[in-house]
């Protein structure tokens, strides 16, 4: 065969295109080894028969490849897609044209994978499908993360529209995004309607500059939260108080542009809250300001007179002979007279003028930026003028009158303290003189009575001699009418003077001093004898001993309880402590005390509760066990709506502090009924028992105890 040549620039040409072509075959065999590491590839006849699987198919499938070949794509089927879908699919690559979806397959195992899919048409010279090639990409990580997204927005979807909270999404601008169907109930247009507004409309218009500001601060990012007050006004009109968690929402960029609010209606604890805040600062017979209102006023208006170098005046005024009164004709009169009494005083003096109850048949008035000293005596007249009317009592007329001490500012104190202590040194000096008169501070009155003097140095001889003794009276669970514990009341019973009441020589021993050695003689009396009653065989009760003020601030005080403990050998947990709510004005110290005293298993009660100090932004922060409702609420419950709804406040907001409440003063069944009503499981009172001495005391005990005591 004869041979060819080639010439030199054909050869070259040749030569060219082969290398060429090795080029592009090379670059090919690249593609096809990047994506089978990638991705999941097969190819198909155009029927769907599978022609080709690379090992990223087969790995995520589970099957081999000899199982696949010559099968179609319904070896992968889920049934998760509808045949609509693959009707779609085919018709799209039929025509020629790419096709694009994301597919959830069934492996091998019965495991589910999503795969986000391309499927490329190879045409014929026809313009007809005759291979198709898929390549495939695992989303399945991804599906699962959306999957769960869209369960935790659906969760969290159902639980805002379901919430009482009025939980939306507002921009700077109060404008919303969002509001849950809560929002329709409180605001009462539908919620289309409301969408199209902003928040600031429905807030009250000394509220919304609060608001602004909070979403100023959290929009540069000084804050991250924020919880705030204020009212929205509701669709009858009125506003609602309402307490706002406001959550910041950054955007892609990372600049605060949304708000979170949720909205929780406050109103009912709001009014509670004013309830007992009233409650806290003003008498509930009379709803005159009490004493600590009263002292708050007069340092505000000393310190405001030392500026302006103003005159006041401070009135200490006592009802003459109400004791006498009270014990004749009862406490429902008496309270009627005091009643009587604040309504003159009021009525005697100017708008601009102080009256507050101290307590009993006591009360003070602030004269504020008085001329002289005749503008003082004038409204002293005034109201000695106002007692004049008689007063039809019991079916009698009574004709009341009052005692006046007053003092001036700045002559005779330059604080508040010493001017109230100065007009009642001058209140003591016209009860010496008879009563029914007013006078005015001097030097002389400085000296102490002769009746105060007596007082005090019998006081001094009787803790000496032994003259009192303690009377118990029982504290009752008033649902089962069952004995639960019992108060120990120190009483004095003078040789020559009688029976003189506590409300005389306790506020002595609190001036003096003599509190401590007398009430450290009540306490271990206490301890003992109930030691003495649990070892005869009588049910452990808890006894509750009052502890002054002055015992209290007494740096020992705790290590004398306890050696009190000790020595009788009585259980922490069967001692209960009385304070009074007056330790509220030195919380700090209070609070440090009675914790130490309550880790010893002691428990703490405030006693009185609702006549000085009360309040429970103070009670909150101290570790006290029990709260005693003051009788004077307890007395009409069952005939005014309004102590029984102060009870029921008390009660509520009580069981918000996990703390206990007892009654005191329960004196009928129709009281008994209205606290068993409202839920307070705890009374004492003369209904139940009136104080007994210790034999008299174990006698009762007789008839609830359990365990009848030993030989």
């Amino acid at each position: 065969m004869p041979e060819f040549s080639m010439h030199p620039y054909e050869k070259r040409a040749f030569n060219g295109e082969s290398e060429q072509l090795e080029s592009v075959l090379k670059e090919l065999t690249d593609v096809k080894y990047a994506l089978d590491q990638s991705s999941i590839v097969a190819a198909t006849d155009s029927r769907g028969k599978i022609l080709y699987v690379n090992q990223q198919f087969c790995k995520i499938s589970k099957y081999e490849e000899q199982e696949l070949l010559g099968e179609d794509h319904r070896i992968l089927n889920s049934s998760y897609h509808p045949k609509e879908f693959f009707k779609k699919m085919w018709a799209t690559i039929g025509s020629g044209k790419v096709w694009r979806g994301e597919v959830k397959n069934k492996a091998k195992d019965g495991s589910y994978y999503w795969v986000d899919t391309t499927i490329v048409p190879f045409l014929n010279d026809h313009g007809k499908p005759y291979q198709y090639v898929s390549i495939r990409n695992d989303i399945s990580l991804r599906k699962q993360m959306e999957e769960e997204l869209r369960e935790s927005e659906e969760k969290y979807r159902l639980i805002t529209e379901h919430a009482s909270d009025l939980v939306s999404v507002i921009d700077k601008d109060g404008k919303f995004f969002y509001m849950s169907p809560s929002h329709t109930p409180l605001l009462g247009d539908d919620l289309a309607k409301l969408h199209a507004g902003d928040i600031f409309q429905w807030i009250h218009e000394n509220d919304q500059a609060a608001l602004a500001a909070e979403l100023e601060l959290l929009s540069s990012k000084k804050k991250v939260a924020s919880l705030l007050e204020f009212r929205i006004k509701a669709h009858h009109g009125k506003y609602n108080d309402m307490e706002t968690k406001i959550n910041s929402i950054a955007g892609k960029d990372g600049e605060i542009n949304r708000f979170v609010l949720a909205m929780r209606d406050i109103t009912e604890r709001k009014k509670a809250d004013r309830m007992v805040y009233h409650l806290a600062y003003h008498d509930t017979l009379t709803d005159l300001p009490n004493r600590r209102l009263f002292m708050n006023s007069l340092r505000q208006e000393v310190e405001q007179a030392k500026r302006s170098s103003s005159l006041l005046a401070v009135m200490f005024i006592d009802l003459d002979r109400f004791k006498f009164v009270n014990d004749s004709w009862g406490h429902e009169n008496g309270d009627f007279i005091i009643t009587e009494a604040a309504r003159r005083i009021r009525k005697s003096l100017r708008s601009s003028d102080l009256v507050a109850r101290l307590g009993g048949d006591e009360f003070t008035v602030l004269l504020k930026n008085v001329s002289d000293r005749q503008e003082v005596e004038q409204v002293a007249k005034r109201i000695q003028t106002s007692f004049q009317e008689p007063l039809k009592v019991a079916g009698q007329n009574y004709s009341p009158s009052c005692s006046i001490g007053i003092s001036l500012f700045p002559a005779n104190g330059d604080d508040a303290d010493e001017l109230l202590n100065k007009a009642d040194t001058a209140l003591y000096s016209v009860k010496e003189r008879g009563g029914n008169g007013y006078e005015l501070f001097h030097s002389e009155m400085e000296a102490k009575s002769l009746e105060r003097i007596l007082l005090e140095n019998e006081l001094r001889k009787a803790i000496q001699l032994g003259q009192f003794h303690i009377d118990y009276q029982p504290k009752m669970d008033l649902s089962k009418n069952k004995i639960i514990g019992m108060e120990a009341l120190v009483r004095w019973y003078h040789p020559e003077l009688g029976k003189i009441p506590p409300n005389k020589f306790i506020p002595v021993a609190e001036e003096t001093g003599l509190i401590l050695p007398l009430g450290e003689w009540v306490l271990r009396r206490g301890c003992m004898q109930n030691k003495e009653w649990q070892q005869k065989g009588y049910p452990p009760l808890m006894i509750s001993v009052n502890l002054s003020v002055r015992q209290l601030a007494h740096p020992y005080i705790v290590e004398k309880v306890r050696e009190i403990l000790e020595e009788t050998k009585l259980e922490p947990q069967w001692l209960e402590l009385e304070v009074t709510e007056s330790i509220l004005a030195d919380v700090g110290h209070a609070a440090d005390t009675l914790q130490q005293l309550r880790e010893m298993g002691i428990h703490i009660s405030i006693d009185d509760f609702g006549t000085g100090y009360s309040s429970f932004s103070y009670i909150k922060h101290l570790p006290v066990d029990t709260l005693k409702i003051d009788a004077s609420f307890i007395r009409d419950i069952h005939k005014n709506e309004e102590s029984q709804a102060i009870v029921q406040a008390v009660l509520t907001l009580a069981r918000t502090l996990d703390i206990n409440v007892i009654a005191e003063g329960v004196e009928n069944e129709e009281q008994l009924a209205v606290l068993n009503e409202d839920g307070c499981v705890q009374g004492q009172g003369f209904l139940f028992s009136k104080p007994l001495s210790g034999e008299e005391f174990e006698k009762y005990l007789i008839e609830f105890a359990e365990i009848q005591p030993s030989e």
